[in-house]
């Protein structure tokens, strides 16, 4: 490495640091002040960590009242009930930081943040394996590590940056079987533990695989395996909610339901945005449907009564199939803020989805690379499977954040070099 090289890496790793220390710290500050998907996420690996179940502890003072006193090691609590209403990866996490080194938030801030120290580490590893080298390697690397999407949600309890922290380690494995042969079974297990960690991405590694073998680069034995395996490790947690909610139903999450709900009715195609789909009311569907209102609802029959509400608005309104359809792609794959998200923070995150949706067209109309391609079209498949189905957002596709900084390095670089020979070739003209 040159010297002039060399100081760019230092110049880098020197900008790098300081901002991962102040959102280490702002995550710090802001440890309490917690509330929302966050909360049940702690919540429920406090309640994995005290007595090994997945669901709610009935608290005395409050749980963020006991977790600020450090009470929580010393004291029993009651269990409230099962609750399958998130997935059960980083709450499984949280468990296991909080059986190790305590019952503190600061814990679980350390170890996002090493995660993504780690994650760092092996996405310059996925750039090398894709012959980078010199300057590309630095910045695509420093980008990684300072995304402002990361930065956002790296202050708050939620599991989009164990997801981000997933996509990385499974394209990696991916690549590193693609270009050296190793064991692709690594990547299969991944990428159902990446789906147990975030729904969202349900199609993304089955996209991916099957694109590959239409491209001749992956085996249709090692698609079937890989499905395989990544299927085996979703349905260990379906087959444990059969017994433990005592269902005949399919769970994944108890939430499906009410996420189907919010992704259809009669409100998407005028109020449906890419900032807001999330805070969407699903109780919408119920409005016209007839079901018994003075009944109590657990979880499960919760789950079941929206995605049957929702059967019905989609079978009473054909018409509207295709407007909210279309509504929700569009949304899905808009890189700017559909509704205002003012900060420095959300400029730099729409500017990243742009570039990645510019990167997109590159590569399907310019590269020829079949891997790249494949990842570029699984994304873009798994996007439209999960939209149709539910809805996208800014804050669900935080978590491909380090596979779009993928095709924007290499379409960036792959036009460098076009632009290079170019000019070299016009040169010799002369």
């Amino acid at each position: 490495m040159s010297d002039y090289l060399k100081r760019i890496k230092i110049f880098a790793i020197a900008l790098a640091l300081p901002i991962l220390l102040y959102n280490f710290f702002t995550a710090e500050s802001m440890k309490y002040d917690i509330g929302g998907d966050a909360y049940d996420y702690v919540s429920l690996g406090v309640s994995l960590a005290k007595i090994q179940k997945y669901g709610h502890l009935s608290f005395d003072d409050g749980l963020i009242n006991e977790l600020q006193k450090d009470t929580i090691s010393q004291k029993n609590y009651e269990f409230a009930g099962h609750s399958t209403w998130r997935p059960p990866v980083w709450p499984i996490l949280i468990a296991g930081v909080f059986l190790i080194s305590g019952y503190s938030l600061t814990n679980i801030i350390i170890f996002k943040f090493l995660l993504h120290l780690l994650g760092i580490f092996i996405f310059y590893r996925m750039l090398k394996l894709l012959k980078f080298h010199g300057l590309g390697l630095i910045i695509g690397t420093f980008l990684y590590a300072v995304s402002p999407a990361w930065q956002l949600y790296s202050r708050v309890f939620l599991s989009e940056p164990i997801t981000f922290f997933l996509i990385t380690l499974w394209i990696y494995m991916l690549l590193r079987h693609y270009q050296k042969g190793t064991v692709f079974l690594w990547q299969a297990i991944v990428a159902g533990i990446l789906i147990l960690s975030h729904p969202y991405f349900l199609f993304l590694p089955f996209s991916v695989w099957i694109v590959l073998f239409l491209q001749r680069k992956f085996a249709l034995k090692k698609v079937i395996i890989s499905s395989f395996i990544a299927t085996c490790i979703i349905f260990s947690w379906i087959v444990r909610n059969f017994y433990v909610l005592d269902t005949n139903e399919f769970v994944l999450t108890t939430s499906s339901g009410a996420v189907l709900a919010k992704g259809w009715n009669g409100e998407v195609i005028k109020n449906h945005t890419n900032t807001k789909g999330d805070l969407a009311d699903e109780t919408l569907v119920l409005a016209d449907y007839n079901f018994d209102r003075s009944k109590r609802y657990n979880e499960v029959e919760k789950m079941q009564l929206y995605k049957n509400a929702t059967l019905d608005f989609i079978r009473k309104n054909p018409h509207l199939i295709l407007p909210i359809v279309s509504t929700k792609i569009k949304s899905a794959f808009n890189p700017f803020p559909e509704t205002p998200r003012p900060g420095i923070l959300e400029i730099g995150r729409w500017g990243f989805q742009f570039l990645a949706l510019l990167s997109l067209l590159y590569i399907f109309v310019f590269l020829g690379n079949p891997l790249v391609k494949s990842l570029a079209w699984g994304l873009v498949i798994s996007t439209i499977g999960i939209t149709v189905i539910t809805y996208s957002g800014f804050r669900f596709r935080m978590p491909q954040v380090g596979l779009e900084l993928l095709l924007i390095v290499y379409a960036v670089n792959d036009l460098g070099k076009r632009v290079k020979s170019k000019a070299i070739q016009n040169n010799k003209v002369k």
